[in-house]
C-alpha cells in the first residue's frame, strides 16, 4: 500500500485496496473517502491535498510513466539546495547570491502562498533584489519562520494568515499588504489547490487557482496601476501543456489560468500592468509533492527525473529567478507570455 507522511504534521496517510485513505495523526486514525470526505474513526479531519495524491496523484504518475518513454540515462547536473546551499551529492557550497540588479530595489512584491516551497522561495529572491516583501499563508507557524528568514535580508516584510480561496479574506490580505509596504508594484499568485479528483478537486481548483487569482489581481489593481511597473505573475504547471497520463482538474485549471493572464495582459496594458504566468516542471524541495513521489512510488519517480532533458528535477530558486526576472522591469517589454521552466520535461513544440 502506498504511503505518504505529511511534512508538517508528521501524519501517515495510507491507501487502501478499497480506494479509501486512512491517516494516522499520533495514534488517532481516521478513514477517509477519495474526495476527502470523512468515513470512520476518531479522527475526522485530514488535508485534502495529501489525499489527492495518494487517490489520484500517484496513479497519474503512474500512468505518466507508462505512457512517456524513458530517454538515455543522462549525467545529472548537481540541483542547488534551497535551504543548504549545497550542491545534492557534491558537498560543493552554492556562492553568495549577489543579486541579478533586475531594478527592484525600493519596490513593493506580493507573494500568496510563500510560507515554504516555490513560494517562500520567489520572496526570497525579490529581498535579495532589496524589495519590500508581503506574503500570506494559512498557518501562522509557517509564516513566522518566513518572516524570520526574510527579515534577516533587509527589506521590509508584511505576513498574514489568508485563505486565497476565501474573497473577503484575500482582498482583506491585499490591502492590508499594500497599506504596510506603502504600496504595490508586483503581486505573484503562487497559491494552488493542488491535485485530486472528483467535486472537491474542481471545486478547490476554481476556488483557488481560478478566483483566488483572479481576485488577488482585482484587489492589488488599483495599486499596481500607480506604480511605474506595475506587474503580475501567475504560477501555472506544465500539466496544462501536455498530457499526464489521466485527465485531471489541476490541468484544466492550470490552462484556464494560462487563458485568463493572457485576458489580463490585454486588457490592463493601457494601465501599465503587465501580465504574465511561469510554468513550472517537476521541482524537487522537501515537503513537496516529488519528496512524496519519491518516497511512495520510487520507480515512478526515477521515470519522471529520467524524463528531464537537463537530467535533473528542477529546484524552487530556479522557478524563482524566472518569476522575478518576468515580474521586474529589466522584463519590461514582456507581457501574455507564459514562461516554461521544466529542464526540458515536456517535449511538445511550442510556436
Amino acid at each position: 500500500m502506498a504511503k505518504l507522511k505529511h511534512a508538517l504534521s508528521g501524519a501517515v496517510y495510507t491507501l487502501r485496496p478499497d480506494g479509501r485513505v486512512e491517516v494516522d495523526d499520533r495514534g488517532s486514525v481516521g478513514v477517509f473517502e477519495a474526495d476527502g470526505r470523512w468515513h470512520s474513526g476518531e479522527l475526522k479531519s485530514a488535508d485534502p491535498h495529501m489525499i489527492g495524491w495518494l487517490v489520484s496523484g500517484l496513479t497519474a504518475a503512474a500512468a505518466l510513466a507508462a505512457t512517456k518513454p524513458a530517454p538515455p540515462p543522462r549525467r545529472r547536473s548537481p540541483a542547488v539546495s534551497e535551504t543548504t546551499g549545497a550542491n545534492h551529492g557534491t558537498g560543493e557550497t552554492r556562492r553568495e547570491n549577489k543579486g541579478m540588479d533586475l531594478g527592484l530595489s525600493g519596490m513593493k512584491a506580493l507573494v500568496t502562498a510563500a510560507s515554504r516551497g516555490i513560494g517562500l522561495s520567489i520572496a526570497r529572491t525579490f529581498a535579495d533584489e532589496g524589495a519590500d516583501v508581503a506574503i500570506c499563508a494559512r498557518s501562522a507557524p509557517g509564516l513566522e519562520e518566513a518572516r524570520k528568514d526574510l527579515e534577516t535580508r533587509g527589506v521590509k516584510v508584511f505576513t498574514a494568515c489568508a485563505d486565497v480561496g476565501d474573497e473577503a479574506s484575500i482582498k482583506g490580505f491585499v490591502q492590508q499588504a499594500g497599506e504596510a509596504l506603502g504600496g504595490l508594484d508586483i503581486v505573484v499568485c503562487n497559491a494552488s489547490g493542488g491535485g485530486g479528483m472528483g467535486d472537491a478537486a474542481w471545486q478547490a481548483g476554481v476556488d483557488i487557482d481560478l478566483l483566488g487569482s483572479a481576485r488577488t489581481v482585482e484587489a492589488a489593481v488599483p495599486m499596481l496601476g500607480e506604480s511605474e511597473a506595475g506587474s503580475v505573475v501567475f504560477i501555472g504547471s506544465t500539466a496544462a501543456l501536455e498530457f499526464l497520463g489521466m485527465p485531471q482538474p489541476y490541468s484544466a485549471v492550470k490552462a484556464a489560468l494560462l487563458t485568463h493572464a493572457n485576458d489580463l495582459s490585454q486588457a490592463l496594458a493601457p494601465r501599465g500592468i503587465r501580465v504574465n504566468t511561469v510554468s513550472p516542471g517537476p521541482i524537487y524541495f522537501e515537503g513537496g509533492n516529488w519528496e512524496m513521489i519519491k518516497q511512495a512510488m520510487p520507480k515512478v519517480y526515477e521515470q519522471a527525473l529520467a524524463s528531464c532533458a537537463i537530467g535533473r528535477m528542477g529546484a524552487p530558486e530556479e522557478i524563482a529567478r524566472a518569476v522575478v526576472f518576468l515580474a521586474s522591469p529589466a522584463a519590461s517589454l514582456i507581457t501574455g507570455a507564459n514562461l516554461v521552466a521544466d529542464g526540458g520535461f515536456t517535449k511538445r513544440v511550442s510556436f
